[in-house]
């Protein structure tokens, strides 16, 4: 019987291996590695940009915005046209944009317009009313989310290595969290709290002891 089951054990043995190589190939030709490199890139500046909106000048110096969203203007402008080799513009029946260069002629990808958008906001910040400021905050937001929304289904998973992992959270906020929280947990304090105190004490002890001898 073992010697009529190896031809189809090594049968089962090829098929997985040419779906291994498949997959390996698949991934190759859809950059998904530069892909996700780049999304995490455009991430980092749409999450400084909505922080900077939303921090008030109490929480963040002037100069340091300032510099900050001088370098998300120039970062964002740069990831716009890398973007540009992963996700190609639309063209549609309606000739748009067919006089300029290939890579620019019909309508740029979603994935794409939050980057533009993040772009412009940082760039008129500076100079925007109050009234401005607050629209940008929200539409700094909404580009943040949307383009995490659609890399996701770009490069994200669709399944994690634990179902644990999987598992949804309860959401709750830190506000909800502080009521919680059990007085005898704050007597006990963290291992970091607990070291800092022995850390402390002893460099207190050797002090007396020294100044005794």
């Amino acid at each position: 019987m073992l010697a009529d089951a190896i031809p189809v054990i090594s049968a089962l043995i090829a098929l997985a291996g040419l779906s291994i190589a498949w997959r390996q190939s698949r991934e190759s030709a859809l950059r998904r590695a530069d892909v996700l490199a780049w999304s995490n890139d455009v991430i980092r500046e749409l999450q400084s940009l909505l922080l900077i909106c939303v921090l008030g000048g109490d929480e963040l110096e002037a100069a340091t915005r300032k510099a900050k969203l001088t370098e998300i203007l120039f970062n964002t402008s740069v990831l716009v046209e890398r973007g540009r080799l992963f996700f190609r513009n639309e063209v549609r029946n309606d000739q748009h944009g067919q006089t300029k260069e290939l890579a620019y002629r019909g309508y740029r990808p979603a994935i794409l317009d939050q980057i533009v958008v993040a772009h412009q906001i940082a760039r008129q910040w500076e100079r925007a009313s109050e009234t401005e400021r607050a629209s940008m905050i929200l539409l700094a937001e909404d580009c943040a989310k949307k383009f995490v929304s659609l890399a996701q289904q770009e490069v994200g998973r669709s399944k994690t290595a634990s179902a644990v992992t999987k598992k949804g959270g309860d959401g709750r906020q830190l506000e909800d969290l502080l009521k919680d929280f059990n007085s005898a947990r704050l007597e006990e304090k963290s291992s970091f709290a607990r070291a800092h105190i022995e850390a402390a004490a002893r460099q207190e002890g050797s002090a007396v002891a020294t100044a005794q001898e």
